[in-house]
C-alpha cells in the first residue's frame, strides 16, 4: 500500500534567506536553531530544521510509513500581498525549489506551484512553466488573494488552464482574519483559518467556478473546514434564490470536491466521510506543524478498513496521476515573464 501525505509543509532555505535584511515587510533573521520569520510584528514564526531541512524530513516520511508527500509552503509563505515583480520573483524561486526538492528526492516529493494570482495574467504564464519545465504536479490555492476572491472572473482563465492540464488545485488558508477581536486570543489558526477556507470553496460553488469549470480538480483542506456542517443551511438560502445558477443542492458540490483528512477530532472525519464518500478524502498530516502518526491512526479509526488505502494514498495518487510527470530541472529554463 503507497501512502501519500497530501498536506505537507517545507520552507526552502533560499525563500527566507530571500528576506533576510528587509528593512519593511516580512523579514527574516537567522539563529542557532534555524530562522526567525516575522510576517508582521504580532505574528512571528520560528523555523527549526523540521520546516527546513529536506533531508530531515525524508527521514521523518521513512519513520512514519510514508511514500510521498504533497509539499508546499504554508499561509505565512504567501506572496500574493506583494507587488508584482517581486511576487513573481518570489513564486519562481519557490517553485525552482520544488522542483529541485523533486529532483533530489525522486518520488517523495510532489510540489504545488505558486503562483502570483493577484496578477492573473502573469500566473497564467507562469503556470505552464511551473508544469511544463519544472514538473510540478498541482497548483496551491491561498484562501484569499490578498483580499481578491478565488472565484474572481479575472481568474477563470487559470481554472481553465489548470482544468486542461488536469491539475489538482490544493487550498490552503490564509490570514485573513487578522482583526483586534480575533488575533488577541489566538482564534486567526485555530478558527479563522477554517472560515477562510470556508469561504473560498463556497465562492467557488455560488460564484460559479466549479459550474463553468466541472472538471476542475479542487482540494479543501482540514475535513472541509465549516462546510459539512453548514450545508443544510446554505441550502435554505439557494431555496429562496439567493444563487440563481445554484440548481442542485449544496452537498452535490461538496461531492465533486476532494477533501484532506487533517483534524483532531474522529467525528469531524466521520461527518464529512459520510457526506462525500471515502473515495473524496486524501490522508494528510499538516507536518511539521502536526503529527504524522495521528493522522495515520485517526483513518485507521474512522475510515471503513476496504477503504482505508484509498484515504491512504490510492485516491491521491488518482488524482495527482495525470500531472504526475518525470521529475525535471530545467538547464535552460525560458524567461520569466514579465
Amino acid at each position: 500500500m503507497t501512502v501519500v501525505d497530501s498536506q505537507w509543509h517545507w520552507y526552502p532555505t533560499a525563500f527566507l534567506d530571500a528576506h533576510i535584511g528587509r528593512t519593511h515587510g516580512p523579514r527574516a533573521v537567522r539563529t542557532a536553531e534555524g530562522y526567525v520569520y516575522e510576517v508582521s510584528p504580532d505574528e512571528v514564526w520560528k523555523y527549526d530544521r523540521r520546516f527546513t531541512d529536506l533531508d530531515h524530513q525524508v527521514e521523518v516520511l521513512d519513520g512514519a510509513g510514508i511514500d510521498m508527500a504533497v509539499v508546499s509552503v504554508a499561509a505565512a509563505g504567501d506572496v500574493n500581498d506583494r507587488e508584482r515583480a517581486e511576487a513573481r520573483d518570489l513564486c519562481q524561486l519557490l517553485n525552482e525549489e520544488l522542483s529541485r526538492a523533486q529532483a533530489a528526492h525522486p518520488g517523495r516529493f510532489a510540489g504545488l506551484a505558486h503562483l502570483p494570482l493577484k496578477h492573473p495574467d502573469l500566473a497564467l504564464d507562469m503556470l505552464d512553466d511551473a508544469v511544463g519545465w519544472l514538473g510540478l504536479r498541482g497548483i496551491y490555492l491561498p484562501g484569499s488573494i490578498d483580499g481578491m476572491s478565488v472565484a474572481d472572473e479575472r481568474l477563470w482563465p487559470v481554472y481553465a488552464r489548470a482544468e486542461e492540464l488536469g491539475l489538482p488545485l490544493f487550498l490552503h488558508p490564509t490570514r485573513s482574519f487578522r482583526e483586534p477581536r480575533v488575533t488577541p486570543y489566538k482564534m486567526e489558526v485555530t478558527i479563522g483559518y477554517m472560515f477562510d477556507t470556508s469561504f473560498a470553496s463556497m465562492s467557488l460553488i455560488v460564484g460559479g467556478v466549479l459550474d463553468r469549470h466541472p472538471r476542475l480538480k479542487i482540494v479543501h483542506p482540514h475535513v472541509g473546514g465549516t462546510l459539512p456542517y453548514l450545508h443544510g443551511r446554505i441550502d435554505v438560502y439557494r431555496g429562496k434564490g439567493w444563487w440563481p445558477g445554484l440548481d442542485r443542492p449544496f452537498a452535490d458540490y461538496l461531492r465533486r470536491m476532494w477533501f484532506d483528512t487533517v483534524c483532531n477530532q474522529p467525528e469531524s472525519l466521520s461527518l464529512l466521510a459520510d457526506l462525500v464518500g471515502p473515495s473524496r478524502l486524501l490522508f494528510s498530516s499538516d507536518y511539521p506543524y502536526w503529527s504524522t502518526r495521528h493522522g495515520i491512526d485517526l483513518v485507521r479509526k474512522v475510515i471503513p478498513d476496504d477503504q482505508v488505502a484509498g484515504v491512504l494514498g490510492g485516491n491521491a495518487i488518482d488524482l495527482l496521476s495525470p500531472a504526475v510527470g518525470a521529475e525535471r530541472t530545467p538547464a535552460s529554463p525560458p524567461p520569466v515573464p514579465d
